[in-house]
């Protein structure tokens, strides 16, 4: 299929979303997480004994989700073993050490990411 052969328009929110969720996909790559558990360990490195729903809700992904990505994080050592309450369904999730140190390389990632869009911004504003 030959490429749009029409007007030329700024792209759209959605196909600048999914760009970016590609671009972080990649820049993530190394780090062995993808953007959604990347942001829900930058969440709970902001929310310490916070709830699982808590995540859920905050970054618009559904329970299941949430619930399957928290079960790789204790698989992998980035999580706490979650003290459960006599009701086991309310329990509080915070980062351990490898899950913090983690998040801070996530962190310094997106630092880098930001730097490269501002540059980027600079450049077509020029």
């Amino acid at each position: 299929m030959a490429p749009f052969q029409g007007k030329t328009s700024r792209p759209s929110t959605l196909e600048t979303v999914l760009r970016l969720q590609g671009f972080f996909g990649h820049r993530l790559q190394p780090l062995g997480v993808s953007p959604i558990q990347a942001g829900m360990l930058l969440y709970l490195d902001r929310h310490p004994q916070c709830l699982v729903i808590e995540i859920a809700s905050a970054l618009c992904i559904q329970n299941l989700s949430a619930v399957k990505t928290v079960q790789t994080f204790q698989r992998n050592g980035w999580i706490r073993k979650p003290q459960v309450n006599a009701n086991r369904k309310i329990v509080k999730l915070q980062l351990s050490e490898k899950g913090t140190a983690l998040a801070q390389k996530i962190k310094e990632n997106i630092e880098v990411t930001d730097k490269l869009f501002a540059l980027a911004d600079s450049r077509k504003a020029a």
